[in-house]
């Protein structure tokens, strides 16, 4: 027999329902929503809103790329200065060389 366990989503309110042996969701319940009819003010504070945090992922996007660059760049100057100081050792003797 198996264990299950209903869990109910903070975010979105659907219900799962999780067999705990298995460790896979056996069922589905999405939430019952009512919908709400939004005036138009409230609907363009919110698109003005979903803008800014658009252009603000965007921008962190950006930073995230340029540190990247810069992380790379360190990472290859090091592994060169070490590259230059280590003596060049000779390759390794292959069976067939012999």
């Amino acid at each position: 027999m198996s264990r299950s366990v209903t869990v109910t989503c903070p975010h979105c309110g659907s219900t799962l329902e999780i067999d705990i042996d298995a460790g896979v969701v056996t069922s589905h319940t999405p939430p019952k929503h009512e919908k709400k009819a939004l005036d138009f003010d409230e609907r363009l504070r919110l698109m003005e809103s979903e803008k800014k945090r658009a252009a603000d992922r965007m921008a962190e996007a950006m930073r995230a790329e340029k540190a990247k660059e810069r992380i790379l760049e360190d990472r290859f100057q090091k592994l060169l200065d070490e590259a230059k100081d280590a003596p060049d050792e000779p390759p390794p003797i292959k069976d067939i060389d012999l």
